[in-house]
């Protein structure tokens, strides 16, 4: 009699396992970087073909003080420095100094009867006295940009008025830009807002007996009238400001010294013939 199969057994059919959701796709992510990372590469080395080195710096400068520059489009035919051709257009980089804030009008608040003192103060060393005339500086910089605040007529050129508190003293610096000089061009005739900014600043100069050096700069276009050069274009620039700071009030003792620079320090990471270079620096010196 012939064996029959056994009853009652179970027969059990295994399909091969997929593969799992997202396997093999990690070479993308790479493939991603590197195409990234040759962008890149291309990218500098094309800045590093299309520059000469006074753009190179300056466009370093951008990326390692991005709140000290400014880049923008123009559609100047002519190469000039700063400025790179791309096609129809120029990218022109160029230097700022930051805006004069706007004084607050909330008071200041106090710690036992003392103005809150700021921070850069209170780092200073010397002990109290020195910090007594850091103190009274920096309320003669905020009287001083009050002041000037308070003028409708000058708040369109509050952003070439910068002041700050150095270790020598109170420093302010009044500075050109495009189509709005200080000076009238190449010569010593001041412009009337910034006569009427050393009005200001002589008014506040005069109630105090700290010793003023003012400084006179240029920037590099050449200036030449008869035997005169930058350097004596700079010296009578500095001496106008002086004779304005005198006639409202300054003693004349108070002058330390009058010094003309001509084009011999740009601010530094500016081009030499940016406008920002013509500038007047008046330093109130610690007692």
């Amino acid at each position: 009699m012939a064996e029959t199969p056994e009853e009652g057994g179970i027969v059990k059919k295994c399909k091969k396992q997929k593969c799992e959701e997202g396997g093999g796709s990690a070479w993308e992510v790479a493939y991603g970087d590197f195409m990234t990372s040759m962008m890149a590469f291309f990218l500098v080395m094309w800045l590093i073909a299309a520059t000469n080195v006074k753009q190179r710096k300056i466009l370093s400068t951008y990326f390692t003080q991005p709140g000290a520059t400014s880049l923008t489009e123009g559609s100047s035919m002519l190469p000039s420095k700063g400025v790179f051709n791309i096609g129809s257009k120029s990218l022109t980089i160029s230097r700022k100094i930051p805006e004069m804030p706007l004084p607050s009008t909330k008071p200041q608040k106090t710690v036992h009867g003392r103005g809150l003192i700021p921070k850069i103060l209170r780092k200073s060393g010397g002990g109290v006295g020195h910090n007594k005339q850091a103190l009274n500086l920096y309320t003669l910089m905020k009287k001083i940009q009050q002041s000037i605040a308070s003028r409708k007529e000058l708040l369109r050129y509050r952003n070439q008025i910068k002041m700050e508190i150095t270790e020598q003293g109170l420093r302010i610096v009044i500075f050109d830009k495009n189509k709005r000089p200080m000076f009238y061009p190449g010569s010593a005739k001041l412009e009337p807002w910034a006569k009427e900014v050393l009005d200001i600043i002589a008014k506040q100069l005069a109630s105090i007996s700290n010793k003023i050096v003012i400084e006179g700069h240029t920037d590099a276009h050449p200036f030449v009238v008869g035997n005169l050069s930058n350097w004596d274009l700079s010296t009578m620039r500095a001496n106008a400001a002086r004779r304005e700071l005198e006639q409202n009030g300054v003693g004349k003792d108070r002058f330390d010294s009058i010094i003309g620079y001509g084009d011999t320090r740009p601010v530094p990471g500016t081009n030499p013939d940016d406008p920002i270079n013509r500038r007047i620096v008046i330093l109130v010196k610690k007692l």
